[in-house]
């Protein structure tokens, strides 16, 4: 006959209750994260529709996509729909991105464009100034971010100046970063975004002049303006002195202007390859020439503006920056000789005026 042990019941019936706390315990648990994930998906679908219902006004002073990452606001890409769903107006400001170096004209031929189109508006360099910026700026961004970004600020901005013919901003086209994850899918957006078509404008400008002028502004030793008003005289005086009897530095010449050279060709077959609608135009073309053809060219193709009938005259007087470029080299150059007999026999002879 067998003796029941009662500290092995007592034992059996402790695991048992064990058992069955850390049964409740885990449904409880379950229960606990089922109801988490049902209120965060009504929390997430009732941001939704409070957004759908939250259209950016047509006119508005915020702009929440000045920086893909740090906003005037909490918004990121993240949470992006917690934004204002910014819808493009048909009768609103033309799109444009302007792919353009630095010191090739952009901020003169912008006003001008604007201005001749009924109502001269900013442009900013949104994408970096410089090639360091534009890596900090792309950088950060995956391609994903990028096809997102450009035409969500393209809209946010054309809706701060709802009352311009023109919204744009720079993109300064450096190569390294043109090439990251972001710059990509900004470019496929551009290809493949139509309503609207975005305008896209590539500009390119005499690469001696652009070094020329890179150096004014960067030996100078006087404190020099980026650009002068007309009517700023002793703005436009101190340019004109300072761009006179300089000497270019030749060591590094003949690479920096091939370098320039390829650089064009590169951006060209990139906007062909990813079949990017543009126009590509030239500083000299806009501002060497007696007539406006190259003017009304782009007006035409923007879908604003004089298209007819517009002169050199009707261009020169709406210029809002001064023209403050020396033209002949003999003038703006102490060392012309030496750069004249480096670029005679070669390509770039061509650029010498």
């Amino acid at each position: 006959m067998s003796v029941s042990n009662p500290f092995h019941r007592t034992l059996v019936s402790s695991h048992s209750y064990s058992l069955v706390l850390a049964l409740f315990c885990l449904l409880v648990l379950a229960n606990y994260a089922q109801i988490k994930y049902h209120e965060q998906q009504q929390q997430t679908t009732q941001r939704l529709r409070i957004a759908k219902h939250n259209l950016l006004p047509t006119c508005t002073d915020t702009v929440y996509t000045k920086s893909s990452r740090k906003q005037n606001t909490n918004h990121t890409f993240i949470n992006r729909h917690e934004y204002p769903i910014c819808k493009f107006e048909k009768d609103g400001p033309i799109p444009v991105i302007f792919i353009i170096n630095g010191r090739s004209g952009s901020d003169a031929t912008w006003a001008t464009l604007s201005t001749l189109a009924g109502g001269k508006s900013p442009i900013g360099e949104h994408t970096g100034e410089n090639k360091v910026k534009a890596m900090e700026f792309l950088g950060t961004m995956t391609e994903q971010e990028g096809n997102w970004w450009v035409t969500e600020h393209l809209c946010q901005f054309a809706h701060q100046h709802c009352d311009k013919p023109l919204a744009g901003f720079k993109w300064k086209p450096f190569r390294d970063s043109w090439e990251l994850p972001a710059a990509q899918g900004m470019l496929k957006k551009l290809r493949d975004f139509k309503e609207p078509r975005i305008k896209v404008i590539f500009m390119t400008r005499n690469p001696l002049d652009v070094q020329i002028s890179k150096y004014k502004h960067r030996h100078s030793k006087m404190s020099l303006d980026a650009h002068c008003r007309t009517n700023d005289v002793k703005c436009i005086e101190n340019m004109k002195k300072m761009g006179s009897g300089m000497h270019l530095p030749t060591d590094e010449l003949l690479d920096t202007l091939e370098e320039a050279y390829d650089n064009f060709d590169y951006f060209k077959s990139s906007l062909k390859e990813f079949e990017i609608d543009h126009i590509t135009t030239t500083y000299e073309d806009l501002y060497g020439r007696d007539d406006a053809e190259e003017w009304m060219r782009i007006f035409k193709f923007l879908g604003r503006g004089p298209t007819e009938n517009l002169t050199m005259t009707n261009v020169v007087n709406s210029f809002d920056l001064a023209p403050t470029f020396v033209n002949h080299h003999n003038v703006s150059l102490a060392n012309y000789a030496e750069v004249r007999d480096l670029l005679i026999g070669t390509e770039y002879e061509e650029l010498l005026h």
